[in-house]
């Protein structure tokens, strides 16, 4: 299972629209007057202008080849503030031999780029925003963390190493030798690197297995298996 492409909703969209695509120079796939669509390796990214007065904003994490953590890092930092947690702004994650860093978008999203040191592939070209392999973690901020998980073990998508459901704790869903997750999370967690508090939002993901997932205009959960 890998995320080929998700849909979220923009507040400043103007801004975001120059971040994405001028200052970071992601590469345009299609645009329209209230959306554009960009590519980030395997995955398909497209923000649509949200309504007026409404603020919208997510976590999803890029995937940063395996050798090319301090010089993507680096890159970064001459584009945007990173965030700092405890006045740290990278963080290394032990149980899946990842470093991360942080920062927020125009729009407010919380975005990682995350370098799995194990996992991903290796880089022989100097890092730029092509080099970014693949949207690798998308949270979905839910209502009822147990009756969403539910609806993906119908669709035969399971927690990561099939680890206990805590009410408290990031549910990964997705198997640990593709490195793509879907995280489960409740409403009013503080976002890690943020001091904001996790909110329910309209967002659509389709996976490449097939699975379309969507938190709908009712803030509801909905999956499908499209083949």
């Amino acid at each position: 299972m890998n995320i080929k492409h998700v849909t979220m909703y923009a507040s400043n969209f103007d801004a975001a629209k120059q971040f994405y695509l001028n200052k970071l120079q992601f590469p345009l796939l299609s645009e329209e007057p209230d959306r554009f669509t960009m590519n980030v390796g395997e995955t398909a990214v497209t923000f649509i202008e949200a309504p007026c007065n409404e603020k919208p904003f997510y976590h999803f994490a890029f995937d940063i080849p395996s050798n090319h953590f301090e010089e993507a890092k680096e890159w970064t930092k001459g584009k945007v503030t990173l965030s700092q947690e405890q006045g740290e702004d990278e963080v290394y994650f032990e149980g899946i031999d990842a470093k991360s860093i942080y920062f927020e978008d125009p729009a407010g999203n919380i975005v990682e780029f995350i370098c799995r040191l194990s996992d991903s592939k290796q880089s022989a070209v100097p890092f730029t925003v092509s080099s970014l392999l693949k949207m690798s973690e998308m949270s979905i901020v839910v209502k009822d963390k147990l009756k969403s998980v539910s609806a993906f073990h119908e669709v035969s998508i399971f927690e990561r190493d099939h680890k206990e459901i805590t009410a408290e704790e990031l549910t990964f869903m997705g198997a640990r030798e593709d490195a793509s997750y879907l995280l489960f999370v409740n409403e009013g967690r503080t976002w890690f690197f943020s001091n904001k508090n996790a909110e329910v939002f309209p967002v659509e993901v389709l996976l490449t297995n097939g699975v379309m997932m969507k938190i709908d205009e009712g803030l509801e959960l909905v999956s499908s298996n499209r083949i």
